[in-house]
């Protein structure tokens, strides 16, 4: 079965050029970065404190978080939250979770359970590194800070949540100090990946890339 492992920061285009790929290759898709987005709706939802490490464990371990490819919906527990999984404040929440190393261990754990059908696009920031380590085509997506929030921005804008463009680039660059610096899995590429920056390139460019790419693997 072949793994094509996406990783990369905040707003680098991955998760769109991720959803592309797999329809082109005929593949299951990985969006790892909704399992902790998942987590953190419910740790929010339940006012759990975050270093209340047992109870968010439970959330980890008993969530159930669908995904329907055929109209992009995104059901937690049932719930649609296709719109609040996306907010800005889901985002730094669910930074937090990810620095929780039994957390991580428990949804590590969920995301190899993807790995089926004829193969896997497996989107995040340690799937090249962690989880799929021997995957058959490893790509680092990345793009300058400036194009990462506006792209965010835009993508809010379009979801009616009103957030300041200067205080997207602020969050950007504290998520990325979080995931770089961060002692469990931090945001690297792996050593054999394929760096491609997006800053100036459209999504197709980018998934014809990748695909000349894994036609040559």
């Amino acid at each position: 079965m072949k793994i094509v492992t996406l990783d990369g920061p905040s707003g680098s285009g991955k998760g769109t050029v991720g959803r592309l790929l797999a329809q082109v290759l005929n593949f299951n898709y990985l969006d790892s970065g909704l399992l902790y987005r998942g987590v953190a709706i419910l740790v929010i939802e339940k006012d759990i404190a975050l270093s209340d490490v047992s109870n968010i464990e439970e959330i980890a371990r008993n969530m159930n978080l669908e995904f329907s490819s055929e109209n992009n919906k995104i059901f937690l527990d049932g719930i649609d939250v296709s719109n609040s999984i996306r907010t800005e404040e889901i985002s730094i929440v669910s930074s937090k979770v990810a620095q929780l190393k039994s957390v991580r261990a428990i949804l590590h754990e969920i995301q190899r359970g993807y790995l089926k059908g004829n193969g896997l696009i497996a989107d995040g920031r340690d799937m090249g590194t962690v989880i799929f380590p021997d995957a058959d085509l490893k790509i680092f997506i990345t793009a300058s800070p400036e194009a990462r929030a506006y792209r965010r921005h835009k993508e809010l804008l379009g979801r009616g949540e009103s957030v300041s463009l200067r205080d997207l680039e602020r969050s950007i660059a504290s998520r990325d100090r979080s995931d770089s610096e961060r002692k469990i899995s931090p945001l690297v590429p792996a050593v054999d990946a394929i760096i491609i920056d997006t800053s100036n390139m459209t999504v197709e460019e980018v998934k014809d890339k990748i695909v000349k790419h894994y036609r040559a693997t």
